[in-house]
């Protein structure tokens, strides 16, 4: 699955992509990650997240770069409370004063944005923990598809925690600026550490 995203044609090409995967079907949720920064992850996350929406009645986008946010920038939200805040108060139930609502301008659908919050007493392992287990629990059960935004993983091993708790992984590969070489030792990295790799997406590409 590789795709030069380039337009809204081309997320809702890759959305159906993920949605009639041969070798993943049923899946409800995904994480995005990159083989160095700077590839476009979050952007790539924020537009497929934002197609969903446009076919799913209640869509998740989490941002769980912990130290590099920046989903709450392509959204023009603040990050005052997000995921860090919901995970220390184990205020699972009352998700949604977490998140920011996007309603779909064709239909009742609502894309929930949870930025990653200003609550970071205990950053190290927070993706990691039982807490998050639970939290993704309850938000499986809540949402019609969840996308999560991670960091690359040359800036964070966060990654590789998610991804055990989604259905499927996808690595976007910055084309001018990652070698062939790192992008296939990165993928994998991700497969020997049990992440199910949806597919691949070549960004930046001219």
């Amino acid at each position: 699955m590789e795709r030069n995203i380039s337009s809204s044609s081309a997320y809702r090409k890759l959305r159906t992509n993920v949605e009639y995967n041969e070798k993943h079907p049923h899946m409800h949720s995904i994480c995005l990650t990159s083989v160095n920064h700077g590839a476009g992850t979050t952007t790539v996350a924020c537009e497929l997240a934002t197609a969903f929406a446009a076919n799913r009645p209640k869509v998740l986008l989490i941002d769980c770069d912990i130290n590099k946010p920046m989903v709450h920038e392509c959204f023009k939200i603040q990050n005052k409370v997000g995921l860090t805040d919901i995970l220390d108060k184990k205020d699972y139930v009352n998700y949604e004063k977490y998140t920011s609502q996007f309603k779909d301008a064709y239909s009742d659908n609502v894309l929930y944005v949870m930025s990653v919050g200003s609550n970071l007493k205990h950053p190290i392992d927070l993706l990691s923990g039982q807490d998050f287990k639970e939290f993704m629990e309850i938000m499986k059960s809540e949402f019609d598809f969840i996308i999560i935004d991670c960091p690359s993983l040359e800036d964070s091993s966060d990654v590789i925690p998610v991804s055990h708790i989604v259905d499927g992984t996808i690595l976007v590969i910055s084309l001018p600026e990652t070698e062939k070489k790192l992008a296939k030792e990165c993928i994998e990295r991700l497969k020997r550490n049990g992440a199910a790799i949806v597919g691949t997406i070549l960004n930046k590409v001219e």
